[in-house]
C-alpha cells in the first residue's frame, strides 16, 4: 500500500493542485485533488492488467477552475437546493447566496467544492489515507457560524474507498454534506450509463417541483419509474421522464427514524454488465440524491477525449433531506457546538463472472 502526490499547475488555477494517489496494492488506485476536497481519479485493473477509470474528469485542467459539473468535490456547506435560498434559524431570516436561479444550490457560488483544502496523509497496515481540512467562516455564502470541516478518504485492502466527514461550529447552522463524483463503470470511451444496473434500498423518493425541490411529500416507487428496489438498467423507464433522473431517494433503514447515524448501511448496487464491474454504497446517510447527468451537454471533453454528453455519467450522492431548512416535517440538518457534524459513506469496488 503506498501514497504518493504530483503538483498540477494550471494558469486557469488561483494556486497549484496538489494531487494525493492512495494505492491499495489490490489494483485499485483513489487520486483526491487539494481542490475541492475531491475526486480526480479512481481506477480499478482489469483482467489484463490496464487500469480502467471509473470516474468522469476533463480533458482540459483548465476546466477546474469553474468546474460547472461539480466533477468530484466536496459539496457544502448543504448539499443538493435550498428553496429561495433563505431561511428560518431562530425565529430570524438567514439570506443565502443564490446560485441556481433564485434558489441555492451545493452550497453557493463559493461553496466548500471551489476551495483550496489543506492535507495530511496517513498510512496504517492495512490502509492509507488522505485527510481534508478548511475553515469555513461565519457568514460564509450566507451562512452562520465558524465551521472547522475535515474529510477523510480511506482505501484498504478490501478494496473500499470510505468517507468520513467531521465538522465542529461554534453556532446553530445547517451543515450537509456529499461528494459529487460522477460514476462510470464501463470505463469506455463515449459510453454511457443506460445500460448499467442499479439497486437501490429506497421505497420513497422526496416529490419536487419545477426547479428540483422538495415539497415536503414523501412518494412511493412501487410501480413507477423510480422503483429500483429491484435491480434494472438506467434507461429501462428513463423516457417516461422529462429529463432523467435527478431525485433523492430515502432510504428504508432511515425513513422512519435518523436521530442516531450508526453503522454504514447497504444503500446501493451499481453494476456494469458489460464488464462485471460492481460498487456497493454504504452510508449512514438518510438518503441519496441519484442524478443521472442530464446536464452533461457535450460542449467540453472528458479526460478520454470524448464529448462529456448527457448520460456520460451518474451521481449517488449521499446526504440529508434536500431543503430540511424549509420543511420542518424534514429531519433536521442544523449541528450546533454541542453537537458536531460525522457522517461516513463507503464505495466497496469488486468484479463479477460475466456469463
Amino acid at each position: 500500500m503506498s501514497v504518493s502526490s504530483r503538483s498540477l499547475t494550471e494558469p486557469a488555477l488561483a494556486q497549484t493542485v496538489q494531487l494525493i494517489t492512495l494505492d491499495n496494492g489490490n489494483g485499485l488506485t483513489a487520486t483526491l485533488s487539494t481542490l475541492g476536497a475531491g475526486i480526480w481519479s479512481v481506477t480499478q485493473l482489469d483482467e489484463s492488467g490496464t487500469a480502467a477509470e471509473l470516474v468522469l474528469n476533463y480533458q482540459d485542467p483548465a476546466q477546474w477552475a469553474t468546474n460547472r459539473y461539480y466533477f468530484g468535490v466536496s459539496i457544502g456547506r448543504v448539499a443538493n437546493r435550498i428553496a429561495n435560498a433563505a431561511f428560518e434559524l431562530d425565529g430570524k431570516q438567514v439570506k443565502l447566496a443564490a446560485n441556481e436561479g433564485a434558489n441555492q444550490l451545493h452550497g453557493g457560488p463559493e461553496g466548500l467544492g471551489s476551495r483550496f483544502w489543506q492535507y495530511r496523509t496517513e498510512q496504517q497496515a492495512d490502509s492509507v489515507a488522505v485527510i481534508f481540512s478548511c475553515q469555513s467562516a461565519d457568514g460564509d455564502q450566507g451562512y452562520p457560524g465558524n465551521v472547522a470541516l475535515e474529510v477523510c478518504y480511506r482505501l484498504n485492502r478490501d478494496n473500499e474507498l470510505s468517507i468520513d466527514y467531521y465538522a465542529t461550529t461554534d453556532k446553530l447552522t445547517p451543515l450537509s454534506l456529499t461528494n459529487h463524483c460522477y460514476w462510470n463503470l464501463a470505463a469506455k470511451p463515449g459510453a454511457d450509463v443506460l445500460g448499467h444496473t442499479l439497486w437501490l434500498n429506497a421505497g420513497h423518493t422526496l416529490e419536487v417541483n419545477q426547479q428540483l425541490i422538495p415539497n415536503g411529500n414523501l412518494l412511493a416507487v412501487a410501480g413507477t419509474a423510480f422503483d429500483f428496489q429491484q435491480a434494472k438498467t438506467i434507461g429501462r423507464d428513463i423516457a417516461q421522464l422529462t429529463n432523467g433522473y435527478d431525485h433523492f431517494f430515502v432510504l428504508n433503514d432511515f425513513a422512519q427514524s435518523h436521530a442516531d447515524k450508526q453503522q454504514p448501511q447497504l444503500a446501493a448496487v451499481l453494476s456494469d454488465p458489460g464488464s462485471g464491474r460492481v460498487m456497493d454504497i454504504l452510508t449512514t446517510e438518510a438518503g441519496l440524491q441519484f442524478y443521472s447527468g442530464n446536464f452533461l451537454d457535450g460542449s467540453l471533453n472528458g479526460a478520454d477525449g470524448m464529448p462529456l454528453t448527457k448520460f456520460a455519467g451518474l451521481c449517488l450522492e449521499t446526504h440529508d433531506y434536500p431543503n430540511a431548512v424549509n420543511l420542518p416535517q424534514f429531519p433536521s440538518i442544523l449541528i450546533s457546538p454541542a453537537q458536531p457534524y460525522r457522517q461516513r459513506t463507503i464505495y466497496r469496488f469488486y468484479t463479477q463472472r460475466i456469463s
